[in-house]
């Protein structure tokens, strides 16, 4: 046989019997003893070889498949131990252990055409080194999958063992009374997040409620009936220059304020089973910019934004046992960290393979305080990722969070400036989490993406590969944080044609990138063609790539004349057909995978070029 198993997360001991190369024949029909009736019919649904079986609650030891929850035999919480010999065991700690045990046999029968269509002789020992493995979707950023899809991808997730999932939200829940503002977007309803929730507690997920409560609120504020709430109504200085032109975050002085928050988190929270809630509270950056800017003058920016998270953290306390919150804002006034209650969660993220996850994580610990460490995946700002920097941001969190006793991981996916990346750029990210938050002794680049392909697209086509070759062509211009080159010079070329980067960048580079992505773009189509199975991926790859070709066109006019405005009619006209016919495939693929609302938003975003290039030089929307 002398194939090797590609399982993800690797778990922690694989040992291979002496008959190995004999291997075991799956009977057509037999028996699944269980102490689990759910995850027996689970794995009989879910795999085609058990389809005949019957399912007993009583042994007679000679079962093909045993399924068995025994703590007392295997005490390490969600653990389990596989065994395949004459016969499939496994014993876990506890149900989401034996489940888990039943991912791994899922992977393995998914490749037992390489050992003769036998399954190998072999023992598993597994357990997690992170209790917590969760990972978090923008759905705020416009772009909202649709509830299938949704559960595909927490079907997916709950095969590589990932178990938390939570949904970011801003505006995108149908508050009852508040439809003008979510109206527009396909909100999630009532029902909706009950079966969600449901359905996540089959694949031993806890979906945790996230709405964010203070800052991140323009989708509400902007509207007359909420705009009294602003903390600065007419818009505020960013802290990376310019101006933001719309309310931003609900103030500490208005006193309905707390009214607003007491309301939504009222009606929403009572809709999931989870006893956790984030409440956000990140990037307040226009606070004592508005109606706070004398308290915070007389008190303390830090001050002021702690007197109000505290009491943000007692309405939610009311409703659940744990509150989490986004730690950036609290570590920039450190002498607070000890002062927050020690029921509080804080998560510490960060975004860049170099962010200082060790620094950050303890000035958490030191305080006694519980954290999770939240990198993210890096695909947004970018059109085609950066899967390499999403890799060592990943590494980075993880394991200094172990350093320092995190109790989570949670790794986000979020959707700026209209979220036009689509879903598969985000398999990386969220593989190489769940890959990392389970076991610590790593899982190389080989591995990751082989482990991808095979179980996340079902495919022997390295489409993993290509869309981590994708991620690293930034690398190939100067560097801009939380993004790529080409993603800003399109989405902000007003802005980009005064970055002083624009000056290192030349046109022999520009034309590597678009052979680049050219040749990417013809291997992807050859793929297709070949296997028509991953014609939906490819139709997504591909739309992205043409995105980032727009991008890399737009750097070059900026490098050649200056400003959009200044590119000669033929050329722009050019540009504009080709960026209405990406622009077309772009609607096309969106509706057969998300809610319709939130398209029209994204699209408005996608086409602000033309709007700067008619003098139009208004900012987004966050």
């Amino acid at each position: 046989m002398g194939k090797e198993l590609l399982l993800i997360p690797k778990p922690k001991m694989v040992r291979w019997t002496f008959e190995r190369e004999s291997g075991v024949t799956i009977p057509k029909n037999g028996f699944i003893y269980t102490t689990n009736e759910k995850i027996a019919k689970y794995l009989k649904e879910k795999e085609a070889v058990f389809k005949e079986y019957t399912i007993i609650k009583s042994t007679k030891g000679d079962e093909f498949v045993q399924l068995v929850v025994n703590p007392y035999i295997f005490p390490k919480k969600e653990g389990y131990r596989l065994t395949i010999d004459r016969n499939i065991i496994i014993i876990a700690h506890d149900e989401a252990g034996l489940f888990y045990g039943v991912q791994t046999l899922r992977q393995i029968l998914r490749q037992i055409s390489q050992f003769e269509n036998k399954l190998p002789k072999l023992f598993i020992e597994d357990f997690p080194d992170y209790g917590n493995r969760g990972i978090m979707i923008d759905i705020s950023r416009d772009r909202i999958p649709n509830l299938e899809v949704l559960k595909s991808i927490i079907g997916k997730l709950s095969e590589l063992k990932i178990n938390q999932v939570q949904l970011y939200m801003e505006h995108t829940f149908a508050y009852r009374g508040h439809e003008k503002v979510w109206k527009e977007y396909s909100a999630l309803t009532h029902e909706e997040i009950i079966e969600l929730d449901a359905f996540c507690k089959e694949h031993f997920i806890e979906l945790v409620p996230n709405q964010n409560t203070f800052g991140h609120l323009s989708k509400w504020l902007i509207h007359d009936e909420y705009k009294h709430l602003a903390e600065a109504p007419d818009g505020y200085d960013t802290p990376w220059g310019g101006r933001y032109e719309y309310p931003f975050s609900i103030s500490p002085l208005v006193p309905g304020s707390l009214d607003f928050v007491k309301e939504l988190l009222g009606e929403l929270l009572p809709n999931f089973s989870s006893e956790q809630v984030n409440i956000g509270c990140d990037e307040t950056f226009d606070l004592g910019q508005g109606k706070s800017k004398e308290l915070c003058e007389q008190y303390g920016k830090g001050k002021v934004y702690f007197d109000f998270l505290m009491k943000i953290y007692s309405i939610a306390k009311s409703y659940k046992k744990a509150v989490m919150f986004w730690g950036d804002i609290i570590e920039n006034h450190p002498e607070f960290i000890p002062q927050l209650p020690k029921d509080m969660i804080a998560m510490v993220w960060g975004y860049e393979a170099n962010h200082p996850f060790d620094e950050k994580c303890k000035l958490y610990s030191e305080s006694g305080l519980s954290f999770y460490v939240c990198p993210g995946t890096s695909t947004w700002n970018a059109f085609i990722g950066r899967a390499d920097n999403a890799i060592e941001n990943i590494r980075n969190a993880i394991y200094n969070g172990y350093k320092h006793g995190a109790i989570g991981v949670l790794t986000t996916d979020w959707g700026d400036n209209g979220h036009p990346q689509h879903l598969p750029f985000s398999w990386i990210g969220f593989s190489m989490s769940a890959a990392l938050s389970w076991n610590l002794a790593g899982i190389t680049i080989e591995e990751l993406l082989n482990s991808i392909n095979f179980h996340i697209f079902e495919t022997e086509k390295p489409l993993a590969e290509v869309i981590y070759r994708l991620g690293q062509l930034h690398n190939a211009l100067p560097y801009t944080p939380n993004g790529t080159p080409y993603f800003y010079a399109f989405i902000f070329p007003d802005r980009f044609s005064q970055n002083e980067k624009l000056k290192e960048i030349n046109e022999e580079t520009l034309d590597k990138l678009r052979n680049e992505l050219k040749e990417i773009k013809e291997d992807l189509c050859s793929m297709s063609l070949e296997d028509k199975h991953l014609e939906n991926i490819i139709e997504q790859l591909v739309n992205n790539i043409e995105f980032a070709n727009l991008g890399v066109q737009v750097l070059s006019f900026l490098k050649t004349y200056g400003s959009i405005e200044s590119v000669p009619d033929n050329e722009w006209n050019e540009f504009d057909t080709e960026l209405e016919r990406v622009l077309k495939d772009y609607k096309r693929i969106w509706l057969k995978w998300n809610r319709p609302g939130g398209l029209e938003q994204s699209v408005f975003k996608l086409t602000r070029i033309r709007r700067v290039r008619n003098g139009d030089r208004r900012g987004l929307i966050f």
